[in-house]
């Protein structure tokens, strides 16, 4: 029967959605008669808030107080239960959740209410209040310590308002201020976001077969290097830059103009839009230098790191992103870094996903010691700890496993050598080709391991059964170790 089915998963997602603050906003907000005046509607949110109190999100489908005649019974007691009526409510209360949203976020937009009261008393009889809301949008913008990411946009808006004004009070009009200051905003509006689909359109084209079908006019960009935007804009000037960088034979004289603005300037940008340039910078690197081969161009990779990191660019809400912070570490230990880095995990690792802090703090500061060749410290951070990561779990034994090599504690080598293939044998999770991968490089180290001194023969067999394994963990260090060994 229907009824013995849950109620709206499109609702329930949605609302499953929210934060237990905004849930308990959104309580208060179906209590108010101006939003909503069916008491129904507040006696289903506030079983399925009880719902989200007591169940994960993604169970929530499958427990019996989501069954329509469930949740029917605790809003319609003893009715007869109707199907239509509570589809119907289900949509109605959906429709608030949208409303209660568009609500909230407007009210953390003090620009854009300010935008629609300056809108509402442009009209003669209300130019007291305008006065008044005039003076606070100007505040407002003198405050920011960032532009918003609507700013070109909101100061297109406040001057158009203002001109109509001029015009609705009958005012003689001896200059045109208004109107050209609207035009000039509008003017870097348009660029700046032309310029942000065309510049990830040209990142896109690094790694996917086909761009976005972005059109722009015809010497766009020499068009836009005329017009004054670009040097009184620093916002419209780094995509400008970012552009020429991506689109360019050879783009690394705009590189360095972009990087130096970014960093110069970094309060010009709106925190969001300065990240994106931060990317944009990093995937040049990558993409157009050290892919190419201009491996000098990892000390400049490393630089971008370093400075987005301490202008506070890779934080989003205070929090860092685990991929962000393992980029940042690899590549200062490849430009030899070592004491930067371990600063960088001492300081920054208590900002990760909490979850993540201690195996990272541990794993990491491991890296920096064998980087710099402190094998005794290596061993006493990765011997007593266990990883339920399955990342760290391979990566702290293949670095035991390196660091026993390295110092020649063979005896040590061969006990970590079995206990890793059982590790390998038992672990489930961890994919065939994976544990072929390093199942070899086990084979091969133990036999460099064995190999007795000067016995250059049997070290040109494994030389070349090296170089033909096409699933080998750490190739590059067993290869660096056969030529050590010649």
């Amino acid at each position: 029967m229907s009824k013995n089915k849950p109620i709206s998963p499109k609702l329930t997602s949605f609302l499953s959605a929210f934060s237990d603050a905004e849930r308990n906003q959104f309580a208060r907000f179906l209590q108010s008669p101006y939003f909503n005046d069916n008491i129904v509607l507040q006696k289903l949110f506030s079983h399925l808030h009880s719902l989200f109190d007591r169940y994960p999100a993604d169970k929530l489908q499958q427990e019996p107080e989501m069954q329509k005649q469930s949740v029917w019974k605790s809003v319609y007691g003893k009715a007869p239960y109707k199907d239509v009526s509570l589809r119907r409510d289900c949509s109605q209360l959906l429709q608030l959740a949208y409303q209660f949203v568009a609500v909230e976020r407007t009210q953390d937009q003090e620009e854009r209410v300010l935008l629609s009261n300056l809108d509402y008393a442009k009209t003669p009889k209300l130019d007291k209040h305008f006065r008044g809301l005039d003076r606070k949008f100007t505040g407002l913008q003198q405050s920011k310590a960032q532009p918003s990411r609507q700013q070109f946009e909101a100061l297109f808006e406040y001057h158009s308002i203002q001109h109509q004004r001029q015009e609705e009070r009958g005012e003689k009009l001896d200059n045109f201020k208004q109107l050209e200051q609207a035009d000039y905003y509008l003017d870097c509006h348009y660029y700046l976001q032309k310029l942000r689909h065309y510049c990830d359109a040209l990142g896109y084209q690094n790694f996917m077969a086909r761009k976005p079908d972005i059109q722009v006019p015809e010497n766009f960009l020499d068009q836009l290097a005329a017009t004054p935007i670009v040097q009184q804009e620093a916002w419209v000037r780094a995509y400008y830059l970012t552009a020429r960088m991506l689109s360019a034979e050879d783009g690394e004289a705009w590189f360095f103009q972009l990087k130096s603005l970014l960093f110069e300037e970094v309060d010009a940008f709106p925190r969001e839009e300065a990240n994106t340039l931060c990317i944009h910078l990093s995937n040049y690197c990558i993409d157009k230098k050290i892919n190419f081969g201009e491996a000098h161009f990892f000390q400049e990779l490393f630089d971008v790191y370093r400075r987005a990191i301490e202008s506070g660019l890779l934080l989003k809400n205070g929090v860092l992103g685990h991929q962000d912070y393992k980029n940042i570490i690899t590549v200062g230990l490849h430009v030899e870094q070592f004491d930067w880095v371990e600063h960088f995990i001492q300081q920054y690792t208590q900002l990760l996903p909490p979850e993540n802090q201690e195996n990272a703090l541990t794993y990491n500061l491991a890296k920096v010691y064998f980087s710099r060749q402190e094998y005794e410290k290596v061993i006493e951070q990765l011997r007593e700890v266990e990883y339920q990561s399955q990342v760290y779990a391979l990566g702290s034994k293949l670095m035991l496993l390196r660091t026993y090599f390295e110092m020649g504690e063979f005896l040590a080598l061969d006990s970590l050598v079995d206990s890793f293939r059982i590790y390998l044998r038992r672990d489930r999770q961890i994919s065939r080709e994976v544990k072929q991968q390093y199942m070899n490089l086990i084979r091969f180290t133990r036999r460099l391991s064995r190999l007795a001194p000067g016995d250059q023969s049997s070290l040109q067999k494994i030389e070349q059964q090296v170089e033909d394994c096409k699933a080998l963990a750490a190739k590059k260090w067993v290869q660096e170790k056969i030529a050590e060994l010649k």
